[in-house]
């Protein structure tokens, strides 16, 4: 018999469980505290529990799925990224971003990407399938225990579109968030999406409380669709609208990412076109936030990182127009861990 994996069932799913094997629901909440407090690698650790319990979900579940392959650390900025297997050998990366005031990991949601954007690896190399549950979370768990440090926010920007593996996305940030489990506060996790219109306005409806990231990077569709490709069909008009209809719903901020490629989408007129639909869109009460990405090279793609000083100037050409953008800096370049160069 295949083992499941422990951290696949919700509390309530270990707790109806337990209650099958003729035991009290409390055996259910030291289970938990187990797996997400003492984040324990064995279930032989559970000394509160009784043997033959102990022996009994042994045999039915394992704790820990991935196996860590690589580890490699920023000579430049301390970044680290992390390459996890899964049984079947596909590499699923996860990065640990420490920086003075907070410890950040970028998880991966699925092993390879659909979408395919012209900027990013992650598609290069073909989708192989989603991530579990237990899959999503044990990275998080992994890298606290590697990284020795405390980690204090969660961004869905790994590998993968977090919407196309919905229902696993949807219950790991519920994990992430909920007390009993890893804990986060709501406003330190982000999940980032590609523009996925429908999943959008349905994870809006859940009210998860958790911060939006768009990946927008273009003004109009002809400009998007030479970037993102067309496995996304969605307008720009309409991924903008449901990004705010997220945010409205869920009092969270939006963030707009925008990756900057020369010669692309960096031009005055871009910037100004950028300019129009936002002021058009947003309300005095949207809590948005424009981030430039300086596209990160890859062997993968034809599209050029811009200057410092071009992508200071489109900066600039935003503000001029009243919108406000500031410039994010890559992080890992020097191990392949920066936005967009994970699939390699």
């Amino acid at each position: 018999m295949n083992k499941k994996h422990l951290l696949d069932l919700t509390p309530e799913e270990i707790e109806e469980d337990i209650k099958l094997l003729g035991q009290s629901p409390f055996r259910a909440r030291q289970i938990v505290e187990w797996v997400y407090k003492k984040r324990s690698a064995s279930i032989e650790e559970f000394t509160n529990l009784p043997a033959a319990l102990r022996k009994e979900f042994d045999e039915k579940y394992v704790l820990r799925a991935l196996k860590l392959k690589t580890r490699a650390e920023s000579r430049i900025d301390g970044t680290t990224r992390y390459d996890f297997e899964t049984a079947e050998g596909y590499i699923i990366p996860c990065v640990f971003l420490p920086s003075k005031d907070r410890n950040t990991v970028c998880i991966s949601s699925q092993a390879g990407c659909p979408v395919g954007c012209g900027f990013c690896a992650s598609g290069k190399s073909g989708f192989k399938r989603d991530l579990t549950r237990g899959e999503i979370l044990e990275q998080i768990i992994e890298v606290q225990e590697q990284s020795r440090q405390r980690v204090t926010g969660i961004l869905f920007m790994g590998m993968g579109e977090p919407f196309l593996n919905y229902s696993n996305v949807l219950s790991a940030v519920r994990a992430i968030t909920d007390f009993r489990e890893l804990g986060f506060g709501r406003r330190h996790v982000t999940v980032s999406t590609i523009g996925v219109v429908p999943e959008i306005r349905k994870f809006a409806d859940e009210k998860p409380g958790v911060r939006l990231a768009l990946s927008l990077h273009a003004a109009d569709d002809v400009t998007r669709a030479r970037l993102i490709g067309e496995k996304i069909r969605y307008t720009v008009k309409e991924a903008l609208e449901a990004g705010l209809y997220y945010s409205r719903k869920n009092n969270a901020r939006l963030t707009i990412e925008y990756i900057v490629a020369a010669g692309v989408n960096d031009s005055e007129q871009s910037a100004e076109k950028l300019a129009r639909l936002f002021n058009k869109s947003l309300s005095a009460s949207d809590d948005i936030r424009v981030n430039l990405i300086p596209f990160n090279c890859t062997e993968r793609s034809r599209l050029k990182t811009p200057k410092p000083e071009e992508l200071n100037r489109f900066k600039n050409n935003l503000a001029e127009n009243g919108i406000m953008a500031i410039i994010r800096q890559p992080k890992g370049l020097d191990i392949t861990a920066a936005c967009g160069q994970l699939g390699v």
